[in-house]
């Protein structure tokens, strides 16, 4: 491979990966926070995609304006969600018996959330 081919792959490569690492998505945040925490107000709209990766059966619940869970989807692996909501409710991803896997708080931005866990 001559140089200016393998400089310009490099630099390819360079600028695929910090793309990929800049794209607006989110990780799993911790259920710690379960029981504490509640929808408040409905002021800031946003749409996210909610994607299954945890490599099993995830359910998709919004957690209420009192505190508790409503259930919006069920996802098996791979498969996803999209939802409008807003960026002060908390929402949660649990496996089939109903344990808290995962959460996920809205923030500006993030339009595209993994479920990992």
């Amino acid at each position: 491979m001559d140089r200016p081919l393998l400089n310009s792959t490099i630099a390819f490569v360079a600028f695929v990966l910090v793309v990929a690492v800049s794209a607006p998505t989110t990780q799993a945040a911790s259920c710690a926070s379960f029981g504490r925490v509640k929808s408040k107000n409905s002021n800031t709209p946003v749409t996210v995609i909610f994607v299954n990766k945890s490599g099993a059966y995830r359910s998709v619940m919004w957690i209420d304006f009192n505190g508790q869970p409503k259930n919006y989807a069920g996802l098996n692996p791979g498969q996803r969600f999209t939802v409008h909501t807003y960026l002060t409710h908390p929402w949660m991803f649990t496996d089939g018996p109903g344990n808290c896997k995962q959460m996920f708080f809205p923030r500006k931005g993030v339009s595209r959330v993994n479920i990992t866990r």
